[in-house]
């Protein structure tokens, strides 16, 4: 179902309404040219321009059909730009960083192409402790980063196992931090 829009008059009534009451404020808005009256109205324009964009801004929110905002959502995913390609490509690009389908198999299969083999991983997201607006403790990790610490059994050369980095890192999302350790050294 649709948002239905409010009219010009709804939404000063709205407006009007998160002002105090009072004698002061009435007599602001009677008069249509008060510094109160031309604010309000300024505002009515700002809500109706942007209840026009909320298609596109939803459309926005998402990797998989934006347009406007494709670098932005580039640079947190990839810590790239791609201006050379394609929109669609690009936008492969952006769900191809979906970290929904990373997990220890994941991992275990990127190693397989190098011949590796993947002993242990362990994702680090660091805990803040903090309260809630309603002091309810909380407990939560920050969406911002995290460490993920992968130890590898290799005696491959130098040369696979910078490609297989390479290639781990392009799974990851730019707020992963990947550290690789090895057993059978680096030769």
């Amino acid at each position: 179902m649709g948002i239905i829009a409010a009219s010009m008059m709804q939404y000063e009534n709205a407006i009007k309404k998160l002002f105090p009451r009072g004698a002061y404020w009435e007599e602001q808005f009677a008069d249509p040219e008060s510094d109160v009256s031309i604010f309000v109205r300024a505002k009515v324009d700002e809500l109706i321009r942007f209840r026009g964009r909320m298609s596109n801004l939803y459309n926005e929110s998402r990797p998989d059909i934006c347009e406007e905002l494709i670098e932005d959502w580039e640079r947190v995913l990839l810590n790239e730009l791609n201006i050379g390609k394609t929109l669609t490509e690009r936008r492969g690009l952006l769900l191809s960083k979906e970290n929904d389908n990373l997990s220890r198999a994941a991992l275990q299969n990127i190693a397989k192409k190098y011949g590796f083999n993947i002993v242990d991983v362990y994702f680090y997201r660091p805990a803040f402790f903090g309260f809630s607006r309603f002091g309810i403790n909380r407990i939560a990790g920050p969406a911002f980063w995290q460490v993920i610490i992968i130890t590898v059994d290799t005696h491959g050369n130098n040369d696979q196992i910078a490609q297989f980095e390479a290639s781990l890192q392009a799974k990851l999302l730019a707020s992963s931090i990947p550290q690789f350790f090895y057993n059978g050294g680096k030769s």
